[in-house]
C-alpha cells in the first residue's frame, strides 16, 4: 500500500473529480492561495489550526473524501494510506462515465417536458384569443350596481393604508444572539432589503471575513486599520469569521451586537435575516 501526504491526496482527489482550483474555490469559498497551500502541505500559511481543520473539512467534502481520515492524518502529523481514501483512479473514472450516462438519460425527459409546455402554451393562447373575440355583454343595471359598490368601498383603502403606514412606522428591527464558545448565531428582524455590517477593533489585531460580500476574501483589522464595513443582502444568511475574537466589535445597521458569548480564541458568526 502506498502512502501519500495530505496535500497529495487532496490534489489527486480534485484532479479525479475534474475540478480546477478556480472551480474548487467557488464551491468551497476558500481563497485560492490557501487551497494551493493545502495541496503543498504548507499549513503554516493558513490563519490558525481552527481554520486549517475547517478548510480541510470543506475540501474533503468538495472532492468526496472521508473527512475523518484527512483530519486524523493532520492531527497526528502522519501520511495517508492511498487505499484508505476513495480516490482510486479506475473507480473515479468509472464514476465519471456513470455521471455522463445519467446526464444523457435526462435528455428524453427534458424534451418531453418541453413538448408538454408547448402544448400548454398553445391551448392557453387559443382560449385567451377565443375569449377576446366574444361580444361584450353589458347592461345599464349591472353597471350601476357595480358603480355604486365601488363608490361605497372606495373609502376603505385610504383608512386601511393609513393604518398600515402607521403600523409599519412602529416596526423596529430586533437582534437576538444565541450560541456560545466559538460559534454564535444572530437573528436579525428587519424590513430592509440590505443590511450594513461593520467590524472594528481598538487595540486588537484580527483577520475577519464576511461571506456573500466584498469582504469574502478577508481583511486584517489592526490599530492602523481599525474598521471594515460592507453591505449584504437580507435574502440569504451570511457567515462572519473572526481570526481573533477578543477586541472585535460588530454592528448591524449601526446597532451594536453583544459578542460576549464568543469565549474561544477564534470564532464564527452566522447572521440570519427575517422579515418583521
Amino acid at each position: 500500500m502506498r502512502k501519500k501526504t495530505i496535500g497529495e491526496v487532496l490534489r489527486l482527489a480534485r484532479t479525479n473529480q475534474g475540478l480546477t482550483l478556480e472551480e474548487l474555490h467557488k464551491k468551497t469559498e476558500i481563497q485560492l492561495d490557501m487551497l494551493e497551500a493545502m495541496e503543498a502541505d504548507d499549513f503554516d500559511q493558513l490563519p490558525s489550526q481552527f481554520y486549517t481543520r475547517s478548510f480541510l473539512r470543506k475540501y474533503a467534502w468538495a472532492v468526496e473524501l472521508d473527512e475523518r481520515i484527512v483530519l486524523d492524518a493532520y492531527d497526528s502529523g502522519s501520511m495517508i494510506t492511498y487505499e484508505e481514501v476513495d480516490v482510486d483512479e479506475e473507480e473515479l473514472t468509472g464514476r465519471r462515465r456513470s455521471s455522463k450516462k445519467n446526464k444523457t438519460s435526462f435528455l428524453p425527459l427534458f424534451y418531453f417536458i418541453l413538448f408538454a409546455l408547448s402544448i400548454v402554451i398553445f391551448v392557453t393562447y387559443y382560449v385567451w384569443n377565443y375569449i377576446q373575440t366574444q361580444p361584450e355583454r353589458s347592461s345599464a343595471s349591472s353597471y350601476s350596481v357595480v358603480q355604486a359598490t365601488s363608490s361605497t368601498s372606495s373609502a376603505t383603502p385610504s383608512s386601511t393604508s393609513s393604518g398600515s403606514s402607521s403600523s409599519s412606522s412602529n416596526i423596529e428591527p430586533v437582534i437576538s444572539v444565541s450560541g456560545e464558545g466559538n460559534y454564535v448565531e444572530i437573528a436579525y428582524k428587519t424590513s430592509k432589503e440590505t443590511a450594513k455590517l461593520q467590524l472594528s477593533v481598538s487595540d486588537a489585531r484580527s483577520w475577519v471575513s464576511v461571506s456573500e460580500s466584498e469582504l469574502e476574501g478577508g481583511v486584517t483589522l489592526s490599530p492602523d486599520n481599525k474598521s471594515a464595513e460592507t453591505t449584504v443582502s437580507t435574502k440569504n444568511p451570511v457567515t462572519i469569521t473572526l481570526g481573533v475574537v477578543k477586541g472585535v466589535a460588530l454592528t448591524v445597521d449601526n446597532q451594536t451586537v453583544d459578542l460576549s458569548k464568543l469565549t474561544a480564541q477564534t470564532g464564527q458568526i452566522t447572521v440570519t435575516f427575517t422579515r418583521n
